[in-house]
């Protein structure tokens, strides 16, 4: 600040040290009306209060106060005198005319006689003592003030202040004492005395003056004068007076001294001229910057500018300076508050630098631009700095040179591909260790072993050396700062290392998955060029619009062109008519799948093709074309043929030998057996013809092996064929048992006469234990090898049939809901879970006894049935349970990993209602453990679990309250704030909720329940339908355009439903809305958990005239990757990043980036949640297209929206 003395007549004067920062509020409370007159007097035309200016008026004040004192002792005297004279020239007279005078005088007379008794005394003093003359005639003076009592003489007392008054002749002060009330109060007054002589004996006139009004407006005006001063000494800025004709300064607060590293007796003897660097940063000399200021103050203008102070050290200080004219006698008196701005500065040239770094990000400069730029802001930020910024190659396991311009040449090339090995410097340290490496000394540090000498050669004494961690946590280069000198880095610094280095993370990280992205297009464009399947793209007519070489060459054709030169696709038909065959079901449902004909190629020569193909619509849902492939099928359809022929010709032989078939005469001797019959029964077919085949074919029930009657022999008897049971087994000449399945058919004559009998049968061991292995699947939990849930309620309901018959019996459900497991999942992935999964399994299973019955319900939660338990020694085994858990150390990839369980207990008892109740009485006592700390036992108490009964009691009142059509829709408007137009209105429409006494609800109460018990889609479907159904113009009415835009929001669980694509599909079919009417709006976050299904959705929606909004969009930054390929028309930008982006620089730079992109790709921006003109204003100066909030205004009822149907 101190550049400003370079002209003494246009120094920037500080600012009044003793003025208020605040302005002046009439009615404060406590404050004596006088004094508030004289406060806003003193006020300038800001607000600001001028202490000089107060201190002029008080002063004038107490002059007024001291003129109308004397004036009044001058009056008393005189008084005092007259009344002495009208009692000696009108003794006789009426003492009614004298006290009549007395009475109108306003001071209080009273009169004494020469031993301090009361004679008389005037209304006046009868008032201010609070007593009538009568009460108070002959009685001593001292009761009234007693202070005249401390002597024994009164009447001496009286004598000596009239004799002091008469001697008085130019000061005619009065004496200040205090009175007595009648009610024995206190009162301050002032007292005069005059002695005059009634018949010849001395009388005393004393007149008193009430004085509490004076002195307590003297009290408040030094009280306030010591807030004023309290005030302007704790600023928090700098603050001096600056005489301009003098060219000095005057005055100044503490912080000035200290600001300006000086006594303020030094201060006061400093010029101005000797502060500041003659020439600002851009080449002004300072004077010229000053002088305007100083006049522009004394014109009464209150200028703020920024300044350059130098201080003791020579160091060079951003500061904010503001000017105020003080008002004096000669009206040269400039007040300067100074406020150093260096961390505000740094602040900006930060968020500078990283803005044109997320600018040249979304601009697709080359990294090594976007880098530089990054390293641009370390160095100015840090001047004596050099930063760097290498990036790991991890095949070779070397540090690349990736930005960092200011290092020496050589000692780049040199470090450029430096092995990530210890002793090779700071940064291949920082790679090897992953942690922070801060060398203060090069020349002493062993980790620069390798590449000491050539730090040294080029001027390097100090590198502090960060690495930069991916999202994966793998590190993927390292952020350098070397210095000059030696060093350690400060809390600052490392702060904005911290912050440099999460850009740079971003801006790699960004790059390489662009560059990902590039070679997986270049991949499925070498797919798409090279695969055996031809694919292609029509216009509605049948133009070729594109095709790969091997749509060209299954043609016949070399070229596309040659292609084309034929005509319309119909001409490449054998039978045109198909091709209107295939158009039909196109046009209809929008694909064909597997549509088969045939086509004729350049030769002349027909192929069959298979074709799958879709409908191509533009962005209003206009059919546009066709796109699909075609394979050639034609050797395959050949293939079929000769199946199918040879299929017929061999159907009758395979239906009797594909099982073991053995025939018999009609006596039951085996005449044929195949070679399938051979291997099952042991006996050779040799030896088994003319054999019963009651001896070769032995029968047995699977379940205790009994003997199954002859089939053959019953078949043979009744004519009828039969078919075993499901259990019958058959034992092997040679013994193993073989399950069959077997079907015994009568053999007839061409009379019809049965002339024998014919048993297939086929070997169905493995149908058999498949068979067992599914029952058991179906009762146990493939992962632990537990019984299911669906087991373990049944076994549930047996235990609560048994309690119910017999009050007696009692048992206890225990349900244990693992803490901390899904942190598992996520840190070391599923099968870490499923492995602990197991382990928790094998602990449980020695903790429970011998006939408990223990189940894996689902996920990580795990149910115990305690039979014949008492509840105390369930409580017991449970907390066993609880404690095995916690026991547990679990090892996965050299990570030790603690879990405990929450536990809920149940009794069953004969009051239990049913399974489901119990249940949930164990959920509620789980969630109850949870809620509680988790890693606890909670036994089912139905008082206290009410209000999670409350919570599932939701699901039915959401429930009633659709069916009751107690849901109402509100509409809040998005404002449109970059000065374009053209753009129809646009609205969100919010959800809200009726109870069942017409009080509203709202969303936070309902939705968390309605997302938890999957009502969302509900609500979204009777949202969607009433918004199509009330509110939206179809294209059936004329409509062509759209009037508004109304914004519905869809949640992550309706996203999830893979049935409510279809239902939007059908609704919009069926009601036909005026495209670009209706937006849905998803979160970032629930687009990005399922990106494929919710991309596929969006651009089904969008084909059909339906436009996207991203809400809450910024969450993540890696979000701008997925803007590519989503088809979104609005970006809503948090309101996390809206509400302080007038003051906060980090959020604007969100703010900014997000718009940049946004701008770059061709996507509006939304800005949520804005609620101040500063705000708003902010964001219209970063671009940002629309406006969300209650500055905008507020959610209304639809009764009230514009565009009502």
């Amino acid at each position: 600040m101190k550049a400003a003395a370079a002209d003494a007549a246009g120094v920037p004067a500080p600012a009044d040290p003793i003025a208020s920062p605040g302005t002046i509020t009439p009615g404060g409370g406590d404050v004596h009306p006088l004094l508030e007159r004289q406060l806003l007097e003193a006020a300038d035309t800001a607000g600001r209060l001028q202490l000089r200016r107060l201190l002029a008026i008080v002063s004038r004040q107490y002059e007024a106060f001291e003129n109308d004192r004397l004036s009044l002792e001058t009056v008393m005297r005189l008084a005092s005198d007259e009344a002495s004279a009208i009692s000696e020239q009108l003794e006789r007279e009426s003492a009614v005319r004298l006290q009549a005078i007395l009475d109108h005088v306003k001071d209080g007379i009273v009169s004494c006689d020469h031993l301090g008794r009361i004679d008389s005394m005037n209304r006046t003093a009868e008032r201010f003592f609070g007593v009538y003359q009568s009460d108070v005639l002959l009685q001593k003076l001292d009761r009234l003030l007693p202070e005249l009592g401390k002597r024994d003489d009164l009447g001496q007392v009286l004598e000596d202040l009239a004799t002091a008054q008469d001697n008085t002749h130019y000061d005619l002060a009065a004496h200040e004492i205090t009175a007595r009330h009648q009610r024995g109060e206190a009162m301050p007054a002032e007292i005069l005395v005059s002695k005059m002589l009634i018949r010849q004996r001395p009388s005393y006139i004393v007149c008193v003056r009430d004085t509490a009004e004076r002195s307590r407006a003297e009290v408040a005006l030094r009280d306030s004068e010591a807030r004023y001063r309290v005030l302007v000494e704790s600023a928090p800025e700098a603050v001096v007076v600056f005489d301009v004709e003098a060219s000095r300064f005057v005055d100044c607060n503490d912080n000035a001294t200290t600001f300006l590293g000086m006594t303020r007796e030094e201060l006061l003897r400093f010029r101005p001229d000797a502060d500041g660097p003659p020439d600002r940063p851009g080449g002004t000399l300072s004077a010229m910057v000053g002088r305007p200021q100083v006049e522009r103050a004394l014109a009464g203008e209150t200028p703020v500018f920024e300044w350059l102070h130098r201080d003791v050290d020579g160091r060079e200080v951003p500061c904010e300076v503001r000017f105020v004219r003080l008002p004096s006698s000669r009206g040269g008196l400039i007040r300067a508050s100074i406020l150093d701005i260096t961390e505000r500065k740094r602040a900006e040239l930060i968020a500078a630098g990283e803005r044109r770094a997320f600018e040249k990000l979304a601009s697709n400069e080359p990294l090594a631009v976007a880098l530089g730029s990054i390293t641009d802001v370390v160095e100015r930020v840090l001047p004596d700095a050099i930063c760097c910024i290498r990036l790991l190659d991890t095949d070779r396991r070397v540090l690349t040179h990736a930005a960092g311009s200011s290092l020496p040449r050589e000692y780049t090339a040199l470090m450029d591909g430096v092995p990530a090995e210890i002793r090779f410097g700071s940064c291949a340290a920082a790679v090897v260790l992953q942690r922070q490496i801060i060398v203060p000394d090069i020349a002493k540090d062993a980790l620069w072993e390798h590449r000491r000498d050539a730090a040294l050669r080029a001027g390097l004494r100090a590198c502090w050396s960060t690495p930069i961690t991916g999202g994966d946590g793998q590190v993927l280069g390292t952020f350098a700062i070397y210095l000059r000198r030696t060093g350690m880095p400060s809390r600052r610094d490392l702060d904005l290392v911290g912050r440099m280095v999460q850009l740079v993370r971003i801006a790699v990280e960004r790059r390489r998955g662009e560059d990902a992205l590039r070679e997986s297009e270049a991949r499925y464009r070498g797919l798409f060029e090279n695969v055996i399947e031809g694919v292609y793209q029509v216009t509605l007519d049948g133009q070729l619009l594109s095709a790969n070489p091997a749509f060209v060459h299954m043609f016949g054709y070399e070229s596309l062109e040659e292609v084309r030169a034929v005509g319309t696709t119909a001409n490449l038909f054998a039978d045109p008519e198909q091709r209107q065959q295939l158009i039909v079901p196109l046009l209809r449902d929008g694909k064909v799948v597997d549509a088969e004909y045939e086509i004729r190629r350049r030769d002349g020569s027909l192929i069959t093709v298979s074709d799958n193909a879709r409908l191509i619509r533009d962005a209003h849902g206009k059919p546009v074309g066709f796109e699909g492939t075609i394979a050639d099928i034609t050797e395959r359809k050949r293939a079929e043929q000769r199946l199918f022929e040879e299929k017929e010709r061999a159907e009758v032989t395979l239906q009797s030998i594909a099982d073991a078939v053995i025939t018999t005469d009609r006596c039951g001797t085996i005449d044929y057996q195949n070679p399938v019959a051979e291997k099952l029964t042991g006996w050779p077919a040799a030896e088994a013809c003319g054999r019963p085949i009651s001896e070769v074919v032995q029968l047995v029930a699977e379940i205790g092996a009994e003997p199954v009657g002859d089939p053959v022999a019953a078949v043979l008897g009744s004519g009828a064929a039969v078919s075993l049971a499901d259990h019958t087994v058959l034992v092997s000449r040679s013994g193993p048992e073989v399950p069959i399945q077997a079907t015994i058919a009568p053999i007839r004559d061409r009379n019809g006469q049965t002339a024998g009998a014919v048993m297939v049968f086929s070997d169905v061991s493995r149908e058999r234990r498949m068979k067992r292995l599914l029952s058991y699947q179906a009762a146990h939990d493939a992962l632990t090898g537990l019984i299911n849930r669906r087991e373990f309620e049944q076994r549930l309901n047996a235990a609560l049939e048994s309690a119910r018959a017999d009050d007696a019996v009692r048992h206890a459900l225990v349900y244990v809901d693992l803490d901390q497991f899904k942190v598992v999942n996520d840190t070391c992935g599923h099968p870490a879970g499923d492995q602990l999964l197991r382990q928790v399994t094998g602990v449980l299973q020695t903790r429970v006894r011998a006939n408990d019955v223990l189940a894996r319900l689902g996920g990580d939660e795990f149910g115990v049935l305690l039979e014949n338990c008492a509840p105390d020694q369930a409580l017991r085994i449970a907390d066993s349970l609880r404690q095995a858990i916690r026991d547990l150390r679990f090892s996965w990839d050299s990570n030790l990993l603690q879990i405990g369980a929450s536990i809920g207990i149940v009794e069953i008892n004969h009051d239990t209602e049913s399974v489901a109740a119990l249940l949930s009485a164990a959920d509620i006592a789980c969630y109850s453990a949870k809620d509680g700390g988790r890693n606890r036992v909670q036994a089912y108490d139905a008082a206290s679990a009410s209000a999670r009964h409350r919570e599932m009691r939701w699901m039915a009142r959401l429930t009633s309250a659709r069916d009751e059509d107690r849901f109402d829709i509100v509409f809040q408007p998005i404002v449109r704030i970059d000065g374009a137009t053209g753009a129809p209105p646009h609205y969100e429409l919010l959800l809200r909720l009726r109870d069942e006494n017409g009080a509203t609800v709202l969303p936070n109460e309902f939705i968390p329940a309605a997302e938890r018990y999957s009502m969302m889609p509900s609500l979204d479907r009777w949202v969607v339908g009433k918004v199509l159904r009330d509110l939206l113009p179809c294209r059936r009415e004329g409509v062509t355009e759209p009037p508004f835009t109304l914004a519905v929001n869809l949640s992550g669980t309706t996203l999830s439903d893979p049935t409510f694509l279809e239902f939007l599909i059908e609704s919009l079919e069926a009601y036909d809305p005026v495209p670009g009417t209706l937006c849905f709006e998803v979160t970032e976050t629930a687009a990005i958990t399922n990106l494929g299904h919710a991309s596929y959705l969006m651009r089904e929606l969008t084909s059909r005239g339906c436009r996207i909004a991203l809400d809450d969009f910024g969450s993540g930054l890696s979000s701008f990757n997925y803007l590519r390929t989503l088809p979104v028309h609005y970006l809503k930008i948090d309101g996390q990043f809206v509400r302080n982006v007038a003051s906060d620089p980090v959020d604007r730079s969100m703010v900014e980036a997000i718009v940049q992109v946004g701008r770059a790709i061709g996507i509006e921006t939304v800005a949520e949640r804005v609620e101040t003109t500063a705000v708003l204003e902010t964001l219209r100066q970063i671009g940002v297209g629309y406006a969300q909030g209650y500055l905008c205004g507020a959610p209304a009822p639809l009764s009230e929206f514009p565009h009502r149907r």
